[in-house]
């Protein structure tokens, strides 16, 4: 089938694309995409039992039965791709691209609400601007629109929008994957006899390696420094109450007032932790006990008896997500975990990326200012390519038995749930559900990205006993005194 044809298919199913089983519009069509952990050709079939009208597959490995609704291709996404092309070329709608290293999102925003003050304007939804993106919002593009403001991102070392609220280390990581990088180090990958003049050649390249990446860090600070004020956006500019001031946009010494009483928020809650759990160590009141032991004090009430219970301890269970994207909300996030594991013993700490990782005891011998270490050796939490992956963080803190084998587990997990396009199984979900009595979700991304791009945070919305925006204290401060640990105790 050409193109010309599959745009006729996408007329008739009302100009609606899905591309996410889970959450399939009625009359659609399906477009199987591929990615490195998933596979939508598996849900072809699930996909048009949910309303799709036509799916879009370009699988030979999986066998479909004889169906008129499902339309093999060459490749699913380079069909996307060329049917938003034949629509935009077929749109009277004047199309505004927006690209380049900084203030994507900004001008973005700033030029749609400019231009739908006098003409029906349509521009990119949250961050959908990557080769699977862009070509989903300009099939969004209605006929009758008079202008589309499409933001566009950036792979390539040259145009990394250095502007995204994301560590420095997250940016030499990126760099340091390029060929660019590899080019220059590769003159050390070199044979030598000796045993010796290998150890010299390694210890050489160890160190030309550590003081080319300082060099980089230097120069990635210098360039997000040059534009700072264009990427920021002014619901984030500094406020006069410092508990209202984004995370993101505190100075250092801002910084470090909010990051002790950030501190003390965790041993607050902490302490809320084991209020409730102390209430496990008494079992059922022992009546007749009672009433025998008040008549020793002529049938008055005053001590109870209860009858004995083996007592099995709560777990409260921590994940942090010190991802590139969480930026210095993961230094917030460790702070927090550092003043429960500094109060509370019967807890387990876990920071993750592409894998889980225990902290416990570390933060248990660390000192406040060297929290910051953890962030400084990002690396050594890799567990794959570096890329967020909450498939594989949940899937390991689920077959961890000395968790999911006690009796009564609270999870709190800080993270933006961003995953790289990775998909999350629903089978994850509900063993994570069951596993825990209750799932607390702090996301530092702002509420009106959720569910956007990348983020598959609608996956653990619906397990969680509450979740909220987190990305400033007084956020930070109101989620802790909301939380009631009597609902998950039992």
């Amino acid at each position: 089938m050409n193109t010309k044809q599959l745009y006729q298919k996408f007329l008739d199913c009302n100009s609606i694309i899905d591309i996410d089983s889970r959450s399939i519009s009625k009359g659609s069509i399906f477009f199987a995409i591929k990615g490195e952990n998933f596979d939508g050709n598996k849900f072809a079939d699930e996909a048009l039992k949910k309303g799709s009208k036509i799916a879009v597959i370009d699988s030979n490995e999986i066998n479909f039965n004889k169906n008129d609704n499902i339309i093999k291709v060459d490749d699913s996404l380079k069909a996307l791709q060329n049917l938003a092309l034949y629509h935009r070329k077929r749109l009277k709608s004047k199309i505004l691209a927006i690209t380049g290293s900084n203030g994507k999102t900004t001008s973005k925003e700033l030029i749609h609400s400019i231009l739908s003050t006098s003409y029906k304007t349509t521009s990119t939804e949250g961050n959908f601007n990557n080769h699977i993106g862009v070509p989903l919002s300009l099939l969004k593009i209605k006929g009758d629109t008079e202008f589309s403001v499409i933001e566009l991102g950036a792979n390539n070392f040259g145009e990394i929008d250095f502007s995204r609220p994301v560590s420095n280390m997250y940016w030499l990581n990126q760099i340091k994957k390029s060929q660019s990088y590899e080019n220059e180090i590769s003159f050390f990958n070199i044979s030598f006899e000796t045993e010796l003049d290998q150890i010299v050649n390694s210890q050489n390249k160890e160190n030309f390696t550590n003081n080319l990446d300082m060099k980089l860090l230097e120069l990635i600070q210098e360039m997000r420094n040059q534009f700072k004020e264009s990427y920021m956006p002014n619901e984030l500019s500094q406020k006069e109450n410092l508990e209202e001031t984004d995370f993101l946009y505190t100075n250092n010494d801002e910084r470090n007032k909010l990051l002790k009483e950030t501190k003390t928020l965790g041993m607050m809650l902490a302490n809320k932790f084991i209020k409730h759990s102390n209430s496990l160590s008494k079992g059922k009141l022992n009546l007749r006990k009672t009433i025998r032991k008040s008549l020793q004090n002529g049938g008055s009430l005053y001590s109870t008896v209860f009858k004995p219970r083996v007592k099995k301890k709560p777990r409260l269970i921590l994940l942090c997500d010190i991802s590139g994207s969480m930026a210095l909300y993961s230094l917030f996030g460790l702070t927090l975990l550092f003043g429960i594991v500094q109060r509370f013993r019967s807890v387990k700490a876990f920071v993750f990326i592409d894998g889980l990782t225990e902290i416990t005891k570390d933060l248990q011998k660390m000192k406040i200012n060297n929290i910051k270490s953890i962030l400084n050796n990002w690396n050594s939490f890799v567990k794959a390519d570096g890329h967020s992956d909450y498939q594989r963080s949940f899937d390991e803190l689920i077959l961890n038995k000395k968790i999911v084998n006690s009796s009564t587990n609270s999870l709190l997990v800080i993270g933006d749930a961003r995953n790289n396009y990775r998909s999350i199984s629903e089978e994850t979900i509900s063993k994570l559900s069951k596993s825990f009595d209750n799932i607390y979700w702090m996301n530092p991304e702002r509420k009106q990205y959720w569910n956007t791009g990348d983020s598959r945070f609608m996956d653990f919305q619906k397990v969680c006993e509450s979740y909220s925006e987190v990305r400033n204290f007084n956020q930070l401060k109101n989620f802790i005194e909301n939380i009631n640990f009597k609902k998950v105790i039992k």
